[in-house]
């Protein structure tokens, strides 16, 4: 169970009483639809404005933060021995990206947010300033529309995350800012989206597009082939224990909820191990048997285990959504 890092959570309460809770728990019902929608289709910003901004802080943020943490926690696993040392966000938004990346990678001393709207990085600076750690205090904004005004410019960066942004752009504009992010990449491009049939399909263009380029699957694919899956999506989830105001802003009676995401992590070296599988569902477990839907090199593959086979039937079980498999299931 995951959980905002106090200090962020704190302020986030502090930020929301400075207007009325009715201005930001109007735009919330608003916010949800477009963040479900297809964004690529809105005439104007995802959230843009004072009460908008602190919306998105109180319903939106959590789940990204978790989606983006749960992304990080993946690739890192499969990447014990990479210690980045600097990190650029294209389309920061608020910060998000950088509060999840320096709980998994402390050692990183400059970071580097993209944003193009005001509002964002207003907060993100106001959020950083209560950060425990003086690289995100010290972050570099810069308002940057992603669309228009890539900078040209020849450095590099040992880590550069997009998160929850291809699915607001055209398909020629995904193209063009996973190459710019590519360039400028000398380690791992991580991209993160929520986890929807349609964000998906941005992701495993992107990936496909990276491939052709050179670059390794570090996570989720546990191989370098095209994405095996026809008419469905890869998505996981990341459970996040909800702080107060984003129950109030959700109506939700439940303290958590699994924060579903897509992603690819692409770097310009091979993961320290590559498994034979991942989990990509959730294990159904009966009475009778558990079963598995399993992506491999050798595509997709489902495995059910009955019950009376006590030690496959126990190891499948407690193998979880998200989670490897180092050997083939036959060796188990």
């Amino acid at each position: 169970m995951l959980a905002l890092p106090s200090n962020l959570e704190n302020t986030i309460r502090v930020m929301l009483k400075t207007l009325p809770a009715k201005k930001w728990l109007n735009e919330a019902p608003a916010l949800s639809r477009r963040y479900r929608g297809d964004r690529e289709k809105l005439p104007r910003s995802f959230a843009r404005g004072g009460e908008q901004t602190l919306a998105y802080l109180a319903q939106i943020f959590p789940a990204t933060y978790a989606q983006l943490y749960g992304a990080m926690a993946a690739t890192q696993a499969q990447a014990p021995n990479w210690s980045p040392q600097s990190l650029l966000d294209l389309g920061s938004g608020p910060g998000t990206a950088l509060w999840a990346a320096v709980e998994h990678w402390p050692a990183l001393t400059h970071l580097e947010a993209w944003e193009r709207e005001t509002a964002f990085i207003a907060v993100g600076k106001k959020l950083a300033q209560v950060s425990e750690y003086a690289t995100i205090q010290n972050c570099t904004w810069r308002k940057i529309d992603l669309r228009h005004q890539l900078l040209q410019d020849d450095r590099v960066f040992d880590f550069v995350v997009i998160g929850h942004v291809l699915n607001e752009l055209s398909a020629g504009d995904q193209q063009r800012l996973v190459s710019y992010a590519w360039e400028h990449c000398a380690g791992v491009l991580l991209i993160v989206e929520p986890g929807t049939s349609a964000a998906f399909s941005a992701i495993k263009n992107a990936r496909e597009q990276l491939l052709k380029s050179g670059a390794r699957t570090i996570a989720p694919c546990p191989h370098d082939q095209p994405c095996p899956l026809v008419d469905d999506w890869c998505h996981f989830p990341q459970r996040l224990q909800r702080p107060h105001f984003q129950r109030r802003a959700k109506a939700a009676i439940s303290q958590w909820e699994d924060c579903k995401f897509s992603y690819a992590a692409m770097a310009r070296f091979a993961p320290a191990t590559v498994p034979w599988a991942r989990i990509i569902r959730a294990t159904e477990v009966t009475k009778v048997y558990a079963e598995a839907r399993l992506c491999t090199a050798e595509g997709i593959l489902q495995h059910r285990e009955p019950k009376k086979i006590r030690e496959k039937f126990k190891f499948l079980k407690q193998h979880h959504w998200g989670q490897v498999l180092v050997e083939a299931y036959n060796n188990f």
